[in-house]
């Protein structure tokens, strides 16, 4: 991700996109951690919850790819159409970990 990308399109200066980036590390690796306990326990509602939390993030941050697996996730376990829960969660912590 270029940061400085980011912080232009945003309107943002860079130091305050390293924060935000920072901060949505921070919030998104508790989310993970709660998706991986609700995938364990298949519960739907908590995947969905914890997807939508990172989901929401970040589309704020325009970091689409870890929308669009998020908003993926969420749907699947909306609809119970597919069972490749830890394939998609092992993805997206894998997107969010790499994070520069």
């Amino acid at each position: 991700m270029d940061r400085d990308k980011l912080a232009a399109k945003l309107g943002f200066k860079r130091s305050d996109i390293d924060m935000l980036i920072n901060i949505f590390k921070k919030n998104a690796n508790v989310s993970l951690e709660k998706m991986n306990i609700m995938i364990k326990q298949n519960n739907m509602q908590g995947i969905i919850d914890a997807a939508h939390a990172i989901k929401g993030s970040a589309g704020n941050l325009k970091m689409d790819k870890i929308f669009e697996l998020s908003k993926n996730i969420e749907l699947m376990a909306k609809t119970m159409k597919n069972e490749e829960y830890e394939l998609h969660y092992a993805q997206l912590k894998k997107m969010i970990t790499e994070l520069d």
